[in-house]
């Protein structure tokens, strides 16, 4: 098994330690060396600024662009200066030559003097010109100077150059000092309290001990203490184990003699009690083997019974318990179903409300401001026709959002009386089916999906309404849960069509669809493809159940993977006229 050194383990980890600390150092020094020459630079354009602002500004003011233009090219020939940019007091560039900013990125207000910070290796100090004429200021455009990193890098080159030979020699040198000191103070030593111990000998202990010269009081020096104290302590153990060899020798040879004798001593006594105690046990293990098999005869026939009675009890039970659990998770999910269409539709009646009462307290802030008016003598024509005007835009924006809000109860209603009553009555089923749709509105508008409704307008039917809007609350979001999870624009088609004395309905979605394992357990009841996100899997199984027993129908389902799933089923209903 290769080994590895613990020195140079040490040394590594030591050295890494040191190099990292000599490189975030030497990383802060450089970057402290570049902000003071960047520091340096900023105050070079400032004085330049200072230096020509007076003839800048005197150019700007006498419109003598060609001057202007002389200035800038002698400011771009100092060599802490890579741009510049001179704009007059409408703003307009005259002068964009160097390396600058984006015009965007220049400042737009007046200042004394703003240091532009470093952007994609460009830095500068931009200032306001103003032109002193007869005592008084007067803003004439304004300059900005640029300078680069480049500049400020070559600035520093020297001095980057000592920081890192000074690093690179102290490195060096400290490489050089630990190597040699390790080497000397802990290789050596080690190597060869190595080679004594591989002389280790069982049978010449004496010379197996070890000696470390040279070295001082330290650690060596009590490893090879500890050792020849091993080698001392495994010398007495052995003369102890030879004395104890040699007693138990001496026993086992007086064990040896007794065991002889009483061996011989049992077998004369027990030799005459064998044959009675094998007849004895023989006959005994013949009465128990009967006993036993007749016991068991016994015993298996009443238990037998006995579970028979417990299984058909806990049958009945079980059917009794599943016929309670069945209904109480249909009338449960009957309620869930309400309290999300209550959830829903609550949020959807909050608006037109919200806006009700901001128009209403509007036109209450409006008649105060009119009595005031009206009592203080100070009422004009314009103002009575303004809050005549605003009055009767609040009284629309009421009227049109409170009879929204009377649309939405009503549906929602309607749709939660039906959902828990059996009750029959008429209604006319393209108005039934948009209502039903109208009270999913809370879960479709956060979706792109959509729901298209197709049946005659004047297809009006008696039949249990509280069924229908069952079936199909479920059959819909069961396509926004399941079937649409991943479609971003989901479509739902409901197409109702009159028969001989039934409903023919189809309803059809283009979500994930289900493959043939899901399609053979779709109606059955806790199948549900969202277990883990609380699905009850008993949305397709309540459907089921309301078509072919409540409503006396039947149902039948198509899918493929990839291309939506179809409903066909058929009620029967009676026609009114």
């Amino acid at each position: 098994m290769p080994t590895s050194s613990i020195s140079r383990a040490l040394l590594t980890r030591v050295l890494s330690a040191y190099f990292i600390l000599t490189f975030l150092v030497t990383c802060i020094q450089i970057a402290g060396e570049y902000f003071d020459t960047k520091g340096m630079l900023v105050a070079e354009l400032e004085n330049q600024q200072h230096t020509f602002s007076g003839s800048l500004a005197r150019s700007l003011w006498e419109f003598n662009n060609d001057q202007v233009e002389v200035i800038a090219e002698g400011l771009l020939s100092i060599p802490s200066i890579a741009g510049v940019i001179v704009r007059n007091d409408s703003g307009n560039v005259l002068i964009d030559i160097g390396s600058t900013y984006p015009l965007l990125d220049v400042p737009s207000q007046p200042s004394e003097g703003i240091m532009l910070g470093e952007r994609d290796g460009v830095f500068g100090y931009f200032s306001t010109l103003v032109f002193e004429f007869s005592g008084q200021s007067t803003k004439v455009g304004d300059v900005t100077l640029f300078s680069t990193r480049d500049i400020a890098i070559s600035r520093i080159k020297v001095s980057l150059g000592f920081i890192i030979g000074n690093a690179m020699i102290k490195s060096t040198f400290l490489l050089i000092l630990f190597s040699l000191a390790f080497s000397r103070m802990l290789n050596k030593p080690m190597s060869d309290l190595t080679q004594q111990i591989s002389n280790f000998r069982l049978d010449d202990l004496e010379h197996s001990r070890v000696h470390i010269n040279g070295q001082p009081n330290n650690e060596f020096m009590l490893l090879e203490q500890a050792y020849n104290q091993l080698i001392d302590n495994i010398e007495d153990y052995q003369e102890d184990l030879q004395r104890t060899q040699q007693q138990l020798l001496h026993a086992n040879r007086k064990l040896d003699e007794q065991n002889a004798l009483l061996e011989q001593e049992v077998a004369r006594k027990t030799s005459t009690l064998s044959q009675v105690m094998l007849d004895l046990e023989q006959r005994k293990n013949e009465l128990e083997m009967r006993q036993d098999k007749l016991e068991r005869e016994i015993g298996q026939r009443r238990d037998i019974e006995s579970n028979l009675r417990q299984t058909n009890q806990r049958l009945e039970n079980s059917l009794h318990n599943l016929q309670q659990a069945q209904a109480q998770l249909i009338e449960s999910e009957k309620l869930a179903s309400l309290g999300g269409l209550v959830a829903g539709i609550t949020h959807d009646v909050n608006t037109p409300i919200g806006i009700s009462v901001t128009a209403s307290s509007f036109m209450r802030e409006r008649l105060q401001q009119l009595s005031r008016a009206l009592t203080e003598k100070s009422l004009t024509q314009q103002q009575l026709s303004s809050f005549i005007n605003d009055c009767g835009e609040s009284l629309t924006l009421l009227d049109n959002n409170l009879q929204r809000a009377s649309d939405l109860i009503s549906s929602f209603k309607q749709v939660a009386v039906d959902q828990t009553s059996d009750a029959i009555r008429d209604i006319n089923l393209l108005q039934y089916l948009n209502e039903v749709v109208q009270s999913l509105q809370p879960h479709l508008k956060r979706t792109a999906h959509q729901v298209e409704v197709s049946c005659a307008e004047d297809l009006n039917i008696r039949c249990p309404a509280g069924a229908i809007s069952q079936i199909f609350t479920n059959l819909i979001m069961n396509s926004l849960i399941h079937g649409f999870e991943g479609v971003e624009q989901g479509r739902i088609t409901i197409v109702a069509e009159a028969g001989d004395g039934d409903i023919h309905f189809v309803y059809r979605d283009n979500g994930c669809g289900l493959n043939d394992e899901q399609m053979r357990q779709l109606f059955d009841p806790f199948f549900t493809t969202k277990r883990d996100a609380g699905g009850s899997g008993l949305g397709t199984h309540i459907i089921r159940n309301l078509i072919t027993q409540s409503l006396g129908g039947d149902i039948s389902a198509e899918s493929e993977p990839g291309k939506g799933l179809i409903y066909r089923f058929s009620i029967p209903v009676t026609f009114l006229s």
